[in-house]
């Protein structure tokens, strides 16, 4: 089946491209500042080989340096060496040595890769099943039970294997050569976005469910277990300590308060100013085109307003205002200047209309009083002694965070400052959703992360019982053979020398 021609529930259309503007974004702030950056496209490569830290990864540099480093070193060794009166024939007999056991290092890795990563796959499967169906992972911990949250890994093994029944299947490279390469490429990249996307509603309806059943009834629930209260508990101290954080980093310090409150009075006094020069910027249309090569003239056009802008204008603080834009990647210029354009209207609301660089320092001082008002709140929302909570204490703490997350769409102090935060909303229903279901991610990591160890020591224990004796078995049988086929030289010796 063509998977660009299906049109089923794993499918999801009309998905636009993600551009950054002030009230929310597809794209993080990661992003932006990675796309700052002068050497982004360095970094960006770099990303690809994140693969490397997983276990494969560190298999294929241990081969390397098993089979490159590793004979350097063996067949060159200067502590090896024949005696000060041996014959030209023992001194050579000692180098060929050095290089017959060196050869086989190469060897080594080689049999290495083959079958510990050939193991690899068949023993996640198992273990996936083991851990994330409900059926065996009932018997075991409940800190280690995935049943609820299912691994990544797991979920991706679930949807192709639906997909699989619905007839849909990965092209393989080889029918490039019956239908094109290029084809073939563009239904497999099809083909793992629609993965992909399965993949994340699969995992997001897992967590709604979970989080759902937890504001009803107080309990984390695991298949027809409870966590128990002491780590739920933990989980909603900790969450509290990571939204005290981001409260945090709405804070000015000292030096921002002045560089701040400079930067205020430029863009408040020269707002007509900046609204004629980007009167004609598409931003709007920017924001909704999908379209490449459309895309791409538009930033053009934003391009040349900005630069001609830059040139006639003689105000130093407006050029540099003008020329931080330009120094943005051209995809999130436009948000750039809806953000400016945006705080105007933010400064003069913080001001109730009557801007001076006073009133607006006075303001940002407030709006430091209030963040750490806030933030006292919720230190005080812990819960002092996770060890004796109660259900009704976890339903309590819950019902005090959303108190001290949310703000008043009347207060406008509060409302410019967290308006635009993931942290802080001033609707209660979505407050109340979104905290739950913050606390039921952090319970996700939390098996995630007690997942690791028992998963590394069942690795530990087949690779050395399993894998290891396999791998020494083939090279033992493996290594002379290819010696005498590939250096009949250098076996000759270890056979005259009468080691087999």
């Amino acid at each position: 089946m063509k998977i660009e021609k299906i049109n089923g529930n794993y499918t999801n259309t009309g998905i636009k491209k993600g551009h950054a503007n002030f009230t929310g974004s597809p794209i993080s702030v990661a992003e932006e500042i990675t796309n700052a950056l002068p050497a982004k496209n360095i970094l960006k490569k770099m990303k690809n080989l994140e693969w490397l830290k997983g276990e494969i990864g560190g298999i294929l540099l241990t081969a390397i340096g098993t089979g490159l480093v590793a004979p350097i070193f063996i067949g060159f060794n200067p502590f090896v060496k024949a005696p000060k009166d041996a014959t030209k024939e023992q001194k050579e007999e000692v180098t060929n040595t050095k290089l017959y056991t060196a050869m086989r290092q190469p060897i080594s890795a080689v049999l290495s890769i083959l079958f510990q990563v050939s193991a690899l796959k068949p023993i996640d499967k198992v273990l996936d099943k083991i851990f994330n169906n409900e059926e065996y992972a009932k018997n075991l911990s409940i800190n280690v039970d995935q049943s609820a949250l299912n691994s990544k890994s797991y979920l991706q093994s679930k949807v192709k294997k639906d997909l699989k029944a619905r007839g849909i299947t990965k092209p393989s490279l080889w029918e490039g050569f019956k239908e094109g390469f290029a084809k073939i490429k563009e239904e497999r990249q099809n083909y793992d976005t629609m993965v992909k996307e399965a993949v994340e509603k699969k995992a997001e309806e897992q967590l709604a469910e979970v989080a759902e059943t937890f504001r009803e009834t107080g309990n984390i629930r695991v298949g027809k277990r409870n966590l128990d209260n002491r780590t739920v508990a933990d989980l909603i101290n900790k969450q509290i300590d990571e939204y005290i954080a981001d409260a945090t980093k709405l804070k000015i310090d000292n030096s921002g308060l002045a560089f701040y409150s400079r930067r205020a009075q430029t863009l408040v006094e020269n707002e007509n100013k900046l609204r004629e020069m980007f009167k004609d910027i598409p931003v709007e249309e920017i924001d909704r085109t999908t379209d490449p090569n459309k895309l791409k003239q538009l930033y053009k056009k934003t391009d040349e307003i900005l630069k001609a802008a830059l040139v006639k204008e003689k105000d130093p603080e407006i050029q540099i205002v003008l020329q931080e834009i330009l120094d943005r990647p051209e995809e999130i210029r436009a948000s750039r200047i809806q953000r400016t354009l945006h705080r105007i209207d933010t400064i003069k609301a913080s001001c109730k209309e009557r801007f001076t660089p006073d009133e607006y320092l006075n303001a940002m001082s407030l709006r430091n009083s209030e963040l750490d008002r806030t933030i006292t709140k919720l230190k005080l929302n812990k819960i002092k002694s996770p060890e004796k909570a109660t259900t009704q204490n976890i339903r309590e703490a819950v019902q005090k965070m959303v108190e001290n997350c949310q703000f008043k769409s009347s207060d406008a102090l509060m409302t410019s400052i967290l308006h635009d935060t993931n942290t802080f909303d001033s609707d209660t229903e979505k407050l109340t959703q979104k905290i739950y279901k913050d606390i039921t991610k952090l319970y996700k990591k939390f098996v995630e992360n007690n997942y690791k160890a028992p998963n590394q020591i069942i690795k530990i224990l087949i690779g050395v019982c399993i894998t290891l004796p396999i791998t020494c078995n083939a090279l033992n049988w493996v290594y002379p053979r290819f010696m005498e086929a590939v250096f009949p030289g250098l076996a000759g010796v270890k056979k005259n020398g009468g080691d087999k």
